[in-house]
């Protein structure tokens, strides 16, 4: 999908997410989001060696900036949000590798 289709998309999944007429789906479709994304990092937890309560927050961290860009095409803040994102990571291997040592 082409960033003008996928920038189009997200709009109007916010809109429609955040309109007062369907807030509640809103609520229930992010719930699952969070619900699939925590599945997620346990499944990821034995591959890295990072708690999957560290790394959960990481994915939302992750796919924020997506969407970000996604919608208003910010360079910047995506880089800077992936920069971040790859130190932490490597802050959390490396602790706790140090704890299971």
């Amino acid at each position: 999908m082409d960033s003008k289709k996928a920038r189009k998309k997200y709009r109007l999944m916010y809109q429609i997410y955040t309109h007062p007429k369907y807030i509640e789906h809103g609520k229930k479709f992010f719930e699952g989001v969070n619900e699939r994304y925590t599945e997620y990092a346990k499944r990821l937890e034995p591959k890295i060696g990072i708690p999957y309560t560290v790394i959960t927050p990481l994915i939302f961290i992750f796919v924020r900036a997506c969407v970000h860009y996604a919608m208003f095409e910010d360079e910047y803040y995506l880089k800077t949000q992936m920069e971040v994102l790859k130190q932490g990571v490597a802050l959390f291997v490396d602790k706790y590798k140090a704890n299971q040592a």
